[in-house]
């Protein structure tokens, strides 16, 4: 690896991603012709090519995806730093071939691997860029995700403890007429102890499944009658209400439903070019 200068630091541990670039045009065999430039002399580069490596162009393209890709993560790219790291690569690149390091098996097949990942995935958002969906084809969808949906929502309060022995003295002590909330914030291990244990409203999938469903097999007004035990320590439960929750208007999800459709169409198309390709496996 180059020796990391003040100003190259930040730019290092993306240098997994720069290294990608350079090991996917190895594995596809899309590595430039060495050039006539051999003297460094930037004006004889052509057009859409920043520099080049003992004649091996490093283009504009390069620089442009790395700094997309740093964008994205939120930092400030540096298209000048950007360059010097790539232009470090590519020696190392080219040492690397002088020792056909990229003809060993191992190396061979992490860069086919890089190579086959790159080109299904830009095969797949091309395909995906060019489906389209009708407005009665994302309501179905629309429905069918409607009905599948775990709409039930829970009030409940509970009292948390360390063992199952001190859940059944709280039990106890709520059948003798004791307060539930004021139990609660005398003994829940919980910081809901404070509310007497209130929780609030939450859906199913919010909480752990010991817990979930305890509460779903309750009546209104019902505390539990044996401690429910959970990776927290052991529950008693009071359900205080339940409701259905409302389904958002299908314009706010249309978006998130024509995703839905297009990684399900994908995938039927998957399915479909696997059973055309000549597949054998041992």
């Amino acid at each position: 690896m180059p020796v990391a200068t003040s100003s190259h630091r930040k730019l290092l541990p993306l240098s997994v991603a720069l290294a990608t670039l350079m090991s996917l045009a190895l594995s596809s065999g899309m590595l430039w012709a060495q050039s006539a430039d051999q003297d460094g002399d930037g004006a004889s580069l052509p057009d859409g090519v920043r520099a080049s490596v003992n004649g091996r162009p490093i283009p504009d393209l390069s620089i442009e995806n790395v700094a997309q890709q740093i964008t994205a993560n939120g930092q400030e790219a540096d298209q000048a730093m950007i360059l010097d790291e790539l232009i470090n690569l590519e020696v190392l690149t080219q040492a690397a071939e002088a020792l056909d390091l990229d003809k060993t098996p191992e190396i061979s097949a992490a860069l086919q691997l890089q190579y086959t990942q790159t080109m299904a995935n830009a095969y797949l958002a091309r395909k995906g860029a060019e489906m389209s969906f009708s407005e009665d084809e994302l309501r179905a969808e629309y429905e069918a995700q409607s009905a599948s949906v775990d709409r039930a929502e829970y009030r409940a309060s509970h009292i948390l403890l360390e063992t199952e022995e001190q859940a059944e003295e709280m039990i106890e002590e709520l059948a003798d007429g004791k307060q539930f909330d004021a139990l609660a914030k005398l003994h829940s291990i919980d910081p809901a102890g404070e509310n007497g244990g209130d929780l609030g409203w939450f859906q199913a999938t919010t909480m752990v499944p010991e817990f979930t469903a305890a509460v779903a097999s309750m009546e209104i007004g019902e505390t539990s009658d044996a401690p429910v035990k959970s990776e927290f320590g052991f529950h008693v439960i009071k359900l205080v209400d339940r409701r259905t929750a409302a389904l958002p208007d299908f314009d706010s999800v249309k978006p998130g439903l024509t995703n839905l459709a297009v990684r399900k169409a994908l995938a039927r198309h998957v399915e479909e070019l696997r059973n055309a390709a000549d597949v054998k496996t041992r």
